[in-house]
């Protein structure tokens, strides 16, 4: 059975009741679904910005603004641990992330992501096209969209 990276643009639109990725994540329902630290920050990142309303920089050290959401947030933390389970990140996967930036230009948090997919051997699931390119070159596998029939997903391992 196939084991899945599932990439927090997926996670992300899902909790913003995004139909594309809610049918993705479904598809994954019974298989293995994993993340990484990576993964885990910037789904709590971008969930504080979104349910807060607040500024990045508003948020930080502001005690008052977290608790008024608190409820939300351990939902949200819930969420992630009852539905995926978090690989570690090493070494050895920082330096194949490192390789990715300088040849495929990728940003870190993403090629610490795709670097994660290939040293578990895992499919990336993700909404994100700037995985594609690098993916096929590295072989690889990702899926896309609400189906995983032969014609109706991207995978880029040959």
């Amino acid at each position: 059975m196939r084991s899945y990276l599932v990439d927090s643009s997926v996670i992300l639109e899902t909790l913003k009741g995004n139909p594309e990725a809610e049918n993705l994540l479904k598809s994954l329902e019974d298989k293995p679904k994993f993340i990484n630290a990576v993964i885990f920050s910037e789904v709590l990142f971008i969930f504080l910005k979104n349910t807060t309303g607040k500024s990045y920089l508003t948020l930080r050290g502001n005690k008052k603004e977290i608790d008024a959401h608190s409820a939300k947030i351990i939902k949200l933390y819930k969420f992630l641990r009852e539905n995926f389970v978090e690989v570690p990140l090493s070494e050895e996967i920082s330096d194949i992330a490192f390789k990715m930036v300088l040849t495929h230009a990728l940003l870190p948090n993403d090629a610490l992501i795709l670097a994660t997919a290939k040293f578990y051997d895992l499919t990336l699931a993700t909404l994100d096209s700037d995985f594609l390119t690098a993916a096929k070159n590295e072989g690889i596998e990702i899926v896309r969209g609400d189906s995983f029939s032969e014609t109706e997903r991207a995978v880029q391992k040959d």
